[in-house]
């Protein structure tokens, strides 16, 4: 039996650490953008949030385009 997971069982999700780190940003900030609703969107799972970070790459494009159009 193969001892490592198949890539198509590794979690799309990502937690607000990685997200945070990704955008550059504190956990906090992410936190705040949550409260007020202009974040980039998230799920919750068991009161944990996560990331799809396809979604999340489509929130900053979009930010790019309201500055741009």
């Amino acid at each position: 039996m193969n001892e490592h997971a198949p890539d198509s069982l590794v979690s799309p999700l990502r937690d607000s650490r990685e997200v945070a780190a990704f955008l550059r940003v504190s956990e906090s900030t992410l936190s705040r953008w949550r409260a007020e609703r202009k974040g980039p969107p998230f799920i919750r799972i068991g009161g944990v949030t996560r990331y799809r970070i396809e979604q999340v790459e489509r929130w900053l494009n979009s930010l790019d385009a309201d500055e741009h159009g």
